[in-house]
């Protein structure tokens, strides 16, 4: 997808007309910086700008890739995509706070030319699982918890196929079920009590009516021991270009076993020599959630993270600020998602 200069898309918004913006955009014609916003059509110009980032692969085209390059052009589409509103996925973990290589506010605001106008960037799932302990019952070799899981849509009860998995140290395991006409599901999960430490259960759910709307949820609860600590106290896993950094938090800390899961695979990775681990390109459509799991202290731990970072929130806190607020259905590894672009009122 061919990058264009954002200077012409600014001059070209002082057009009321879409029309006329989409036939200006595609001249090429370079431009000075608009001086005066007064008389623009603020709604109309937020809407050009929004499309023009998902429209648009940014520059340089492999700036989420890279993970030293600072873009100078602001787009988020995936480079020669034959779809509308395709993301690229590490441009989109790059907007993520918690990605060792995101992009500050600052540069996001430059790449995207804005001047007194404050903009955030949001990503959600378009389905909610949510997971909660219904009881637990310990006999003298093993506790057996058992959850409820409860999917919507938009707040409406969905039927989905699920399959979740149980990791914790030394102890893998895996099993499929769905969720009723009322979106709830409950699930047993039984852990030999000489497994003491942080279990994480992780769930994937596909909507029943479209494939592509594939969401997920991740559960960490301390068996036999104590609450699961802060993401991010022992190692900060970052996914980039298919492989995952662990950034070291704590003294004396071991990974031991890192995995990669999705709807319809898990995998264990091996650490490279350069102390990094190969993210599986799943041709599914599914996120990919990392679990880092290890010692500290003696005590074990499990970090997560998932491929793409979503959900999240980037850029200015509007609340209870007036914005501008525009809404899209996007893709991401062929997964339905939902972003939002906000902008604050230009300064007059």
């Amino acid at each position: 997808m061919p990058s264009i200069s954002i200077d012409t898309f600014f001059a070209c918004t002082l057009m009321v007309s879409v029309v006329l913006i989409s036939t200006v955009l595609s001249s090429g014609i370079l431009t000075s910086h608009i001086d005066s916003l007064q008389s623009l059509n603020q709604e109309g110009y937020f809407q050009a700008l929004s499309e023009y980032f998902l429209s648009n692969v940014g520059a340089p085209a492999d700036w989420g890739a890279n993970a030293t390059a600072v873009p100078y052009t602001f787009g988020l589409a995936k480079d020669n995509s034959l779809y509308i509103n395709e993301l690229d996925i590490d441009k989109v973990c790059r907007l993520n706070t918690k990605n060792a290589f995101a992009l500050t506010y600052v540069e996001m605001l430059r790449a995207a030319r804005l001047k007194d106008i404050a903009m955030s960037i949001s990503i959600s799932q378009l389905m909610d699982i949510s997971i909660s302990l219904s009881s637990n019952s310990t006999s003298l070799d093993s506790t057996t918890y058992i959850f409820k899981i409860y999917a919507t849509e938009d707040g409406t009860p969905i039927q989905t196929s699920l399959h979740y998995y149980v990791i914790t140290r030394g102890y893998e395991y895996d099993a499929f079920n769905a969720t009723a006409n009322d979106g709830t599901s409950y699930i047993e999960v039984e852990i030999s009590n000489a497994l003491i430490g942080t279990v994480s259960l992780v769930i994937f759910a596909k909507a029943n009516h479209d494939a592509r709307m594939t969401a997920y949820s991740i559960y960490s609860f301390g068996h036999l021991s104590l609450d699961p600590s802060p993401y991010g106290t022992f190692v900060t896993p970052t996914p980039l270009n298919y492989t995952l950094s662990t950034d070291f938090n704590s003294s004396d800390t071991t990974i031991e076993k890192c995995y990669a899961l999705s709807y319809s695979y898990r995998f264990e990775l091996a650490q490279s020599s350069d102390g990094e681990y190969r993210i599986p390109k799943i041709l599914e459509d599914s996120s990919i959630i990392l679990v880092v799991s290890g010692s500290s202290n003696s005590s074990y731990f499990a970090e997560c993270t998932s491929y793409p970072q979503i959900p999240f929130q980037a850029g200015a806190n509007f609340t209870p600020a007036e914005s501008y607020s525009y809404s899209y259905i996007v893709t991401v590894k062929n997964t339905l998602l939902r972003l939002t672009l906000r902008f604050g009122g230009i300064s007059q």
